[in-house]
């Protein structure tokens, strides 16, 4: 397998960076919400620690599964 140029490799994050903020911008514009309001609610009635890690690996497994 060749090897990528360091500039090639920017170029690629760039590209998904932008493809990132084209879709969250779309979000906002068609006023969807980035998290579903039934994944908030499962949130909330979890009664989760005020840890940000315990916060995010439980709205990660609650998205993967919506």
């Amino acid at each position: 397998m060749a090897k990528m140029s360091a500039a090639n490799r920017k170029r690629i994050a760039e590209m998904k960076a932008a493809l990132r903020r084209g879709k969250m911008l779309k979000a906002k514009r068609d006023g969807e919400r980035a998290i579903p309001d039934k994944i908030l609610k499962q949130l909330a009635s979890l009664n989760l620690p005020p840890n940000p890690w315990v916060y995010d690996v439980c709205l990660r497994e609650l998205l993967r599964g919506a």
